[in-house]
């Protein structure tokens, strides 16, 4: 009878930690929303809480017109463990701080450690941008043996026009996967669908409008569609058709 008691109490515990650390971590998502951060969207894995699915859209500099699909995995104990949020790219992006073999994206001059109630994710996020924006900027203090992908980097420094062309090819090669069949069936992740004048037109006028779309999310074929669970865009602009 005592181990039978014991080991409800040990349940009870660990249920009470899962939902304190969901309510963490839903909190952090609202505090995203609530900064409206553009060209940046994200949305928590609808199995796994502790994996988000996010889509980079660049407005400018040499990432212009990029669309880059990524990852943010969390600690298993996520907020108070301190160690750092990855953010994995689905493809190869050139970018001194991306590392080739992995695709991680090293935040780590910004965030040496996790501090729970001081870092949050969307300030992951916003340096993120900032970081594209101006890439020679975000290697600027890094030393050269702590950058990720070094002869980027180097390329960076020395010969701009080639990375530069380095840069687009790589961005032209992903937009080729931009309709790539999702890799999971996780409901939450972010697909892409090309423009069509008489199912996309209608939510374009909403916009347009100022107003949220009321249409229905049934027959999409890939369940019910939640929050940011989906991005539609126009063919040939890859441009979210929401409100920012």
């Amino acid at each position: 009878m005592t181990l039978d008691l014991e080991a409800q109490n040990k349940d009870e515990k660990l249920l009470l930690a899962t939902i304190q650390q969901e309510y963490k971590i839903l909190a952090e998502y609202k505090m995203i929303e609530s900064e409206k951060l553009s060209g940046v969207y994200v949305i928590p894995s609808y199995e796994n809480s502790l994996q988000w699915f996010g889509v980079f859209f660049g407005r400018q500099g040499f990432y212009e017109k990029a669309v880059f699909r990524f990852s943010i995995l969390l600690p298993d104990r996520f907020p108070d463990d301190k160690s750092l949020p990855a953010i994995i790219f689905q493809h190869n992006v050139v970018h001194p701080l991306v590392c080739p073999y992995t695709f991680s994206l090293d935040i780590s001059n910004a965030f040496q450690e996790w501090r729970c109630g001081e870092d949050h994710l969307w300030q992951v996020l916003k340096y993120m941008q900032a970081l594209f924006a101006d890439p020679l900027e975000s290697i600027r203090n890094v030393p050269p043996n702590k950058v990720p992908n070094a002869d980027v980097a180097q390329l960076l420094k020395s010969n701009r026009e080639a990375f530069v062309a380095r840069v687009q090819k790589s961005i032209t090669d992903i937009m080729t996967h931009i309709y790539d069949k999702p890799p999971t069936d996780d409901p939450h992740f972010i697909v892409f669908e090309k423009f069509q004048a008489d199912v996309h037109g209608p939510v374009m006028e909403h916009i347009r409008k100022n107003k949220s779309p009321s249409a229905s999310t049934e027959g999409n074929g890939g369940g019910a569609a939640t929050g940011l669970s989906w991005v539609k865009v126009q063919e040939g602009e890859f441009k979210p058709l929401s409100i920012e």
